[in-house]
């Protein structure tokens, strides 16, 4: 099936669901996104369209950065075994990703006051890393100029995973570079589907719905209060959805103390929740919600981050209040959840704007501390806490 012209927004997920439904099937695929949970069920529901259960003859896949160029081509173009075709699955390539060299970019052999000598243990480090990455520029050029040549028999897909994002080890944003030539290959010659983090409304129906299924009722209270323990992780909801289920059984209701006792929290929903006693000057349960956090084992450093992002929001929060908006605009300008724009903006009601702007400074400026050996991160950010909750 010859590649069709894709629109803008979820074009490629209407065309997918529709090849998968049709078993109608292009030669090459891209399926990437912030929402994994979305991108893996897709995955699967592809492969298994297009592969019969079992069929390891016409099924390879691969799971690397390292991939053998000569190896991939023999697969991709052999004939596929008793059966229509064949498929050739590659996951988190790094492939799409930007590809930057020389001076000025990340990557680069030699700093500009000449640290990384030619022979240094940095110096080799950066000649291999600029190594690899040439390496990787090469391949993802080969295959934007094999995928062409990909017989009508053969599906390749590509699946590409969110990278890690270092606060509370949280999944970010996937690194595919739509100006790449790879990126334009696949377009042209087959579809690419970005799976977006969905939005509140679209979670709580998905909840509702998978409830619904088991005849099982919620109270709208515990439904917002379940999905700001969950925070927007579909992966992560849906465990929990799990839980609920199990625990209400079959025609049940759920309250507020029944979701409370079941789901387990995020930490930002934590911290969410430690920043609402903080505003209040609730010093004393702000402290002591800490120390929970930390009994749990989070990272007190993680922690001082999403406080000063918080802080920073609430300064946002402030403006857009300040220009006559309210929490609507909030949610619209800072991209946040219902719930989240209007615990901030409650939040915000604690503080002035000199005060915001005084308070998100000092968070800097301890993370600073902290990362240069200056302060220990606990007691930074218990220093923190007591500061924001002061009623100066």
């Amino acid at each position: 099936m010859a590649g069709t012209k894709q629109k803008p927004g979820n074009q490629g997920l209407i065309l997918l669901r529709e090849d998968i439904a049709n078993r109608s099937f292009r030669k090459v695929y891209l399926l990437y996104g912030e929402e994994d949970y979305l991108v893996q069920q897709y995955k699967h529901a592809l492969i298994d369209a297009v592969a019969a259960p079992g069929d390891s003859m016409n099924l390879n896949i691969h799971r690397s950065e390292s991939l053998d160029w000569g190896q991939l081509q023999d697969e991709i173009l052999s004939m596929p075994f008793f059966a229509d075709h064949r498929m050739v699955v590659l996951e988190d390539t790094k492939l799409f990703m930007s590809r930057k060299t020389g001076k000025g970019s990340d990557e680069t052999s030699e700093d500009e006051d000449g640290d990384a000598e030619e022979g240094s243990p940095d110096g080799q480090e950066n000649e291999a890393a600029l190594t690899r990455t040439q390496d990787d520029a090469d391949l993802s050029a080969r295959m934007a100029a094999f995928i062409p040549k990909i017989p009508e028999t053969t599906v390749v897909l590509f699946v590409e995973q969110p990278d890690e994002k270092k606060a509370g080890g949280k999944k970010g944003k996937v690194s595919v570079d739509k100006r790449g030539k790879l990126y334009k290959a696949v377009v042209r010659e087959g579809l690419a589907a970005e799976f977006a983090a969905q939005d509140m409304q679209s979670l709580t129906k998905w909840v509702m719905a998978k409830l619904a299924a088991e005849k099982i009722r919620i109270t709208s209270g515990a439904l917002e209060r379940f999905l700001q323990m969950t925070g927007n992780d579909m992966s992560h909801i849906h465990t929990e959805t799990e839980k609920l289920i199990s625990y209400a059984g079959e025609g049940g209701v759920l309250h507020l103390k029944d979701v409370e006792a079941v789901t387990s929290e995020i930490l930002e929903g934590k911290v969410f929740r430690m920043i609402d006693l903080i505003a209040r000057h609730d010093r004393i349960g702000a402290l002591n919600l800490y120390n929970d956090l930390l009994q749990l084992k989070e990272s007190p450093r993680v922690i001082l981050v999403l406080l000063m992002k918080q802080f920073d929001r609430m300064m946002l929060a402030k403006d857009v209040i300040s220009r006559g908006g309210g929490y609507p605009l909030v949610m619209s300008e800072l991209k946040l959840q219902d719930w989240q724009a209007r615990q901030l903006v409650s939040q915000a009601r604690y503080y002035d704007m000199r005060r915001l702007r005084e308070l998100t400074q000092e968070c800097v400026r301890m993370q600073q501390m902290v990362q240069s050996g200056r302060m220990e991160e606990r007691l930074a950010t218990e220093l923190m806490i007591v500061k924001c909750s002061s009623e100066q």
